[in-house]
């Protein structure tokens, strides 16, 4: 049996070859598969590591080490014996520590190394001993060597059973590292994978203040941990927390994102200005249609709840001028007039020129179901209520100077002062 371990006694070529004869026999067989007799053509080269070999200048040392592991490995697939099968294994990972060392230097090879080392733990767990954990030693290798490549390589393989290991062995401070650097280059299937077992580390929010807050104590501008706190704020409804947690983050890295979070905070605080201001903020970063569109109606929203209709009607007409198919901006426009008739008779009775008003909001509720079918849930939901409280035909012929179904009238100030600012038109019925 011919291993790595034994004596490199002869340190030239066989058969007083030259060393290109030598080194193309070997290559020849190793191409086809007769291993016994490759290594006996090649061991001289395993033996002096020969950096070129004169005469054959595309010569590259690591590829033939490569191929020595191959051979010890393949001659171990032909063992029935175990411990004979475990030398000839012992030998390629001997093979292994050889290139490690002679290219030490080389962070390319010796990534390439660890990589190959630890697939051949996988691959050979049946026989050697404590494989797996070796095979994720030689895992974190090549992460701490060079984490994006790490991440990318594989869809996240190497990644992936990092973190399910530290996972499995409750070394969660370790898990959480390998994911928090990891996140920065993930894309696809893997960011969903890495959220996953996030959720796996912390089973309750309580857990993910435990871990974070103590981080942020030390380095207060920590995005990562600004967003991990976000989300355990979130699921507690920790308003307070949430809040000053979504400030710090909104100061340290302004995104549309950030202000569009915050905003949606006060608002839901009932800090209307303060949610307007965010909103307008996020207006100035958003980069999409969907983005403006939306953030528009938010700011027409925030308006509504202040009692200014005036100036959220300009932000519904922008969102939809963005959009002309957007349901959601014809709904608001309905709400807007709605509330502009409970302003109007505040202080007086509905009479039936109010009710003139409603048919321009039954207007824009057909327009939105008409332009947008994704509402028209919510526009059918609404109607009714707002057709029954239209003129009656009475009022139409008494109180409305005798109007007639499909005749066109403005809702202005010749209605009443107060929808002056209105001056949109609408078809009797």
């Amino acid at each position: 049996m011919v291993t790595a371990q034994a004596e490199c006694a002869a340190i030239e070529p066989p058969n007083g070859l030259n060393k290109l004869a030598a080194f193309s026999i070997f290559q020849s067989n190793f191409k086809n598969k007769d291993y016994p007799l490759a290594l006996e053509y090649g061991r001289w080269i395993l033996c002096t590591k020969p950096e070129t070999i004169e005469g054959f200048p595309g010569f590259e040392l690591s590829r033939q080490l490569d191929r020595f592991t191959t051979i010890y490995q393949e001659f171990a697939k032909e063992q029935t014996d175990p411990s004979i099968k475990a030398t000839y294994l012992d030998s390629a990972l001997m093979v292994f520590d050889i290139k490690l060392e002679l290219y030490a230097d080389d962070q390319e090879q010796v990534y390439k190394t660890h990589q190959q080392k630890g697939r051949f733990y996988l691959e050979n767990n049946s026989i050697v001993a404590d494989a797996v954990t070796k095979a994720y030693e030689e895992f974190q290798l090549m992460f701490d060597l060079d984490s994006e490549k790490t991440t990318t390589t594989a869809r996240g393989y190497y990644v992936e059973n990092l973190i399910r290991n530290y996972i499995n062995k409750k070394e969660t401070a370790k898990a959480q590292e390998i994911i928090n650097e990891a996140s920065k280059y993930a894309t696809g299937g893997l960011v969903e994978k890495l959220n996953e077992f996030q959720k796996d580390l912390f089973e309750t929010p309580e857990d993910v203040i435990a871990y974070y807050q103590p981080i942020l104590e030390q380095e207060p501008k920590n995005v990562e941990a600004l967003k991990a706190l976000e989300g355990a704020y979130e699921d507690q409804d920790n308003q307070t927390e949430l809040t000053s947690v979504r400030r710090k983050l909104h100061e340290i890295q302004p995104t549309y994102e950030s202000a569009k979070a915050l905003a949606e905070t006060e608002k839901s605080n009932a800090r209307y200005a303060e949610a307007i201001k965010l909103y307008k903020e996020a207006l100035k970063m958003a980069k999409t249609k969907t983005e403006k569109k939306q953030t528009n109606l938010n700011i027409a929203d925030g308006y509504i709840n202040q009692g200014d209709i005036k100036t959220a009607d300009k932000f519904v007409d922008a969102a939809i001028k963005i959009d002309p198919n957007y349901g959601r901006a014809y709904i608001a426009k309905a709400t807007i007039y709605n509330t502009a008739i409970t302003n109007c008779i505040a202080d007086r009775k509905l009479e039936a020129k109010d009710r003139m008003v409603y048919w321009l909001v039954i207007d824009y509720l057909n327009m939105a179901k008409s332009k947008d079918p994704s509402v028209a849930n919510t526009v059918n939901s609404q109607l009714g209520s707002y057709q029954a409280v239209t003129p009656t035909g009475e009022d139409k012929f008494l109180r409305l100077g005798n109007l007639k179904d499909g005749q066109k009238v403005k809702i202005d100030g010749s209605v009443a002062p107060c929808y002056a600012w209105i001056n949109k038109t609408t078809t009797v019925r």
